[in-house]
């Protein structure tokens, strides 16, 4: 493989909410001028090694990226073009959020290079919003799309969040027509999950919050994608949708298990069969990297089966499922070999199709989805 993904981690935020479980810290901007240095440092060592692959996207995420001013992301990325191999057409994106991203910043980072923005709207609703403890509110979402778009941002996303505790289904479909009312390109919809070491997960734990039941969150993903698919976007992956063209490159190189290089503190990477790690402390990991260049913490080669099964989990993720035939030669094997048990029970219970060589969830396998690609990874 000759391309590869590149990943940037701004770890710095205005406020841990309180579902989240990505590496996000508290805006330090003392640290953050340092952290600024190891970054780039990192850029550096990496690029030495990689020099001869191609670059078809960049991805500046968080955290928030955004709560950096605009001259910081211009010498990050004025430093990646500089010393890794960006294709023409480079699809650039940076995560932001409405309350930490000015008009003038926009402009800046616009005429930087960044050619998709990825926007956290979350809600439309004003206590769903101080629920979730964003810090920003309803028209701050509004002026900060219009002002992307007078920017020059033509590559636009929405990011949404449904399932909330409390939230009705009619609630749920009035956040999406006002979100289509943005003519966003791209739309990513996920259903709030509660994950371990967030405060969220001890509310629940203390009987204090509770999201809606099965049946309603089923029912809430039913709608998002009957009216995504009917306002002209299509259904690509389980949480994604975009108009004609304007799919996530970046994350299309995840879910094909490609390769990828990840910088900043925690941030991943998948290269040569090797998946390795940062230290997800900030200062640790300037630490380590103003000593050795790099501050990866762990390191995994995957076994053939571990790596077959997570193309699959990956693979699957996406409408149109995986290429059995690209499995095959990717891995020397027969697909039928290594899974055809797996496979029987799941067409007969009409959770996966084949079509033409490929493998799909259906319908009824994509509300179920984390089961089945569990099937494969058993």
């Amino acid at each position: 493989m000759n391309s590869l993904g590149l990943y940037l981690h701004i770890p710095y935020c205005l406020h841990k909410c309180g579902y989240c479980d990505f590496n996000s810290h508290p805006e330090n901007q003392a640290e953050a001028e340092v952290y600024i240095s190891a970054l780039l440092a990192e850029i550096d060592h990496y690029a030495v090694k990689l020099k001869e692959k191609r670059v078809p996207t960049v991805f500046f995420g968080g955290g928030t990226p955004t709560i950096l001013p605009p001259d910081h992301l211009d010498k990050i990325l004025g430093r990646v073009k500089n010393r890794f191999d960006l294709t023409q057409n480079c699809e650039i994106s940076i995560e932001a959020n409405p309350a930490t991203v000015e008009c003038e910043t926009l402009e800046q980072i616009r005429l930087s290079g960044f050619n998709r923005i990825s926007i956290g709207v979350q809600s439309f609703d004003a206590e769903e919003l101080k629920l979730l403890e964003r810090v920003h509110n309803q028209e701050e979402i509004h002026t900060t799309v219009d002002r992307a778009r007078q920017a020059g941002f033509n590559n636009l996303s929405l990011d949404l969040m449904f399932s909330l505790p409390g939230q009705s289904p009619e609630k749920w479909k009035s956040h999406l027509q006002q979100a289509v009312n943005k003519k966003p390109d791209h739309l990513s919809a996920y259903g709030l999950t509660i994950e371990p070491a967030t405060s969220f997960f001890k509310l629940q734990e203390r009987g204090l919050l509770q999201l809606p039941h099965e049946d309603i969150q089923l029912e809430m993903l039913e709608t998002t994608i009957g009216f995504l698919q009917s306002a002209g976007y299509e259904h690509y992956e389980i949480s994604n949708y975009a108009k004609p063209g304007y799919e996530c490159q970046h994350n299309l190189n995840y879910w094909n298990n490609g390769e990828y290089l990840g910088l900043g503190a925690g941030a991943s990477s998948y290269l040569n069969g090797e998946r390795f790690k940062n230290i997800n402390l900030p200062s640790r990991y300037i630490r380590e990297v103003q000593v050795g260049g790099t501050a990866v913490e762990s390191t995994e080669r995957l076994e053939p089966l571990h790596a077959m099964g997570e193309t699959i989990m990956l693979g699957l993720r996406q409408l149109k499922g995986i290429s059995i035939e690209n499995f095959e030669n990717r891995f020397q094997v027969s697909f039928n070999t290594v899974y055809g048990k797996v496979l029987a029970p799941l067409l007969e219970e009409r959770l996966i199709t084949l079509n033409q060589n490929r493998m799909a969830l259906s319908r009824k396998g994509l509300f179920i989805a984390d089961s089945v690609i569990l099937k494969f990874l058993a």
